[in-house]
């Protein structure tokens, strides 16, 4: 199910699916819609009760993708006291040694679990609300079933180096229909409102945006370097369709899930999944951003 991203520096025979007090006050949104463009999504969810999703009962996503009257959301600071923010200044990977600044602590690992409770892969997810963590498909489902168990630290800083704590899913979100393009997408559901302490990104649709020559932004763990460790990277955007961006900036398994912001570090506007001679990342189509919207 779970595939290594590639360094986009590494010389490797092929490329392969990745994985391995508030400012605002956050759930409003702009006053343009985000309207549907005909990018079908088909959006399915699962409660997950002491690590266990109810495959049985799968949740309904009907309406999920309809236009919600927005088509951005606020950004959070959360509620603890920040210090001053880093500047993400360089196109190859740095490591993020404090993690628990903003935009940083806005992000987290995800730590994917089997039945018996071993560790058989990490990704990367990010706020977009007190509860609910965004990541890519592919690390909540290889296509037929959800991931087993998973849990979420934020701002994770190394082994054992968790400074808001370790969280559980409750609910699992994805497409029904993974494995198509632009269906890369993921949405879990915490047990506990964390990013009322981090915060949270805002989303913002950007149907019919020209982002070909801006920067993609990239925070995430990546599996290459030190277990745990938060590591960035930005470089330019350089090619855009209805669903996909692709860009240079350099990631690695364990990065799957990450947000993809560009001149605003608050605000994502993709998902990182891919990666290959170039990286790429599932657009926030108006479908998409409608949906995460809403389950939010």
């Amino acid at each position: 199910m779970m595939h290594p991203i590639r360094l986009r520096s590494l010389v490797m025979a092929t490329a392969a699916l990745a994985l391995s007090i508030p400012t605002l006050a956050g759930f409003g949104g702009s006053a343009s819609a985000a309207p549907t463009t005909g990018l079908t999504l088909d959006p399915v969810g699962y409660r997950v009760v002491d690590g266990k999703p109810d495959v049985g009962t799968p949740l309904s996503g009907v309406g999920l993708t309809e236009d919600i009257g927005y088509s951005a959301t606020a950004s959070s600071n959360g509620a603890v006291l920040l210090s001053p923010r880093s500047v993400i200044g360089s196109d190859d990977r740095t490591q993020v040694y404090d993690t628990q600044l903003n935009p940083y602590r806005r992000s987290g690992q995800i730590t994917v679990f089997d039945s018996s409770r071993t560790r058989t892969a990490t990704c990367t997810g990010w706020l977009i609300s007190p509860t609910a963590v965004v990541t890519a498909g592919h690390c909540l489902t290889d296509g037929t079933a959800p991931t087993v168990d998973l849990e979420f630290a934020p701002a994770r800083n190394g082994v054992g180096n968790d400074p808001y704590g370790i969280f559980r899913a409750t609910e699992v979100w994805f497409d029904a229909q993974y494995g198509l393009p632009g269906r890369d997408w993921g949405l879990i559901r915490l047990d506990a409102p964390v990013g009322d302490d981090v915060g949270w990104y805002g989303i913002e649709s950007v149907d019919n945006a020209d982002l070909v020559g801006r920067q993609a932004r990239i925070i995430g763990y990546p599996g290459d370097k030190a277990a745990g460790t938060m590591w960035q990277a930005i470089d330019t955007i350089s090619a855009e369709s209805d669903r996909m961006l692709s860009y240079a900036t350099d990631t690695f398994g364990g990065q799957s899930g990450a947000a993809v912001a560009t001149d605003d570090d608050d605000t994502a506007v993709a998902i990182h999944t891919d990666g290959g001679s170039t990286n790429s990342g599932t657009v926030l189509s108006g479908e998409l951003f409608n949906t995460l919207a809403r389950l939010r």
